[in-house]
């Protein structure tokens, strides 16, 4: 189903909003945290979601401002764990590739457990486990002879 006039001028209106050096960086920064393909409008009923993601959220949000980037990374890790949604896996992976430590990363889980709740936590720490041992699978297949034992006595 084609766009109205009304969503298609504010698709318009928000894609204008952005310039090419903030679009540029989030672009950047979205690849740097391997999230897949950067979101873009794709010409149907859910162009001004992705116009708002990639014109406003990323470059403005995301890649603007003055919280760091791995700040931003862990924050998004606590909203996530507080909502109980699964997008947490993929933003344990994003936290980890702009710099967040695995530490960093447990504290805040164990921070956020008594705010979000212990279940809630015990799922996110669950996914972490399950991040972190997959990229020690993937580290220890590109390294030769590599072992992460400190993985394998916390399970």
């Amino acid at each position: 189903m084609p766009m109205d006039h009304e969503k298609q001028a504010v698709v318009s209106a928000v894609s204008a909003s952005g310039n090419a050096d903030e679009l540029a960086r989030a672009r950047e920064l979205y690849h740097r945290m391997q999230l897949g393909p950067y979101p873009e409008p794709a010409g149907d009923e859910f162009d001004l979601f992705f116009a708002i993601a990639s014109e406003v959220q990323w470059p403005k949000t995301w890649a603007g401002g003055d919280l760091d980037v791995k700040t931003r990374s862990l924050c998004t890790i606590a909203a996530l764990i507080a909502l109980g949604k699964p997008q947490v896996h993929g933003h344990i992976r994003a936290a980890l590739a702009v710099g967040a430590s695995r530490q960093e990363i447990a504290d805040v889980i164990t921070h956020i457990a008594f705010y979000a709740g212990f279940p809630a936590a015990a799922n996110t720490l669950r996914a972490a486990r399950e991040v972190f041992g997959e990229m020690a699978s993937d580290h220890s297949t590109s390294q030769t002879g590599s072992h992460d034992a400190q993985s394998d006595r916390r399970g």
